[in-house]
C-alpha cells in the first residue's frame, strides 16, 4: 500500500514540473523567443525529451505532451459486474405490450 501511494506521489511530482516545463516553454512561444533557456534545456534533458537547436518550440511543446501523457492515469474500471439500474438497457415490464398496441392502432386504416 505504502508503494502505491510513493508510486503516485511520485506520479504527481513529475507532472507538476511537466506543468512547469510546459508554462515557461509556453511563455517563450508567446515572446516568440527562438532560444531555449539554460534552465529549460536542463529541464528538458532532465525529463529525456529531445531538443535541438533552432526547434521550433510548439514541436517541443508536443514532445512535453507526450511525455506528460506516460504519466497520466487512465479512467478508472468499473467495479461493477452488471450495469446500474441507470445505464441498463432492460425494459420496463410491459413494454413489448404497450409497443405493440401502438404500432397496431398505427397501422389501422381508418
Amino acid at each position: 500500500m505504502i508503494a502505491a501511494s510513493t508510486d503516485s506521489a511520485e506520479r504527481r511530482s513529475t507532472l507538476r514540473r511537466l506543468d512547469d516545463l510546459l508554462e515557461a516553454l509556453e511563455q517563450l512561444n508567446l515572446r516568440e523567443s527562438a532560444e531555449l533557456t539554460a534552465r529549460i534545456q536542463q529541464a528538458l534533458a532532465s525529463h529525456g525529451i529531445p531538443f535541438e537547436d533552432g526547434a521550433e518550440i510548439r514541436v517541443i511543446i508536443e514532445r512535453v505532451w507526450r511525455k506528460q501523457e506516460a504519466h497520466m492515469v487512465g479512467p478508472r474500471q468499473d467495479r461493477r459486474k452488471t450495469p446500474s439500474r441507470r445505464n441498463s438497457v432492460h425494459r420496463p415490464p410491459g413494454h413489448d405490450v404497450i409497443e405493440s398496441i401502438i404500432r397496431q392502432s398505427n397501422q389501422r386504416p381508418d
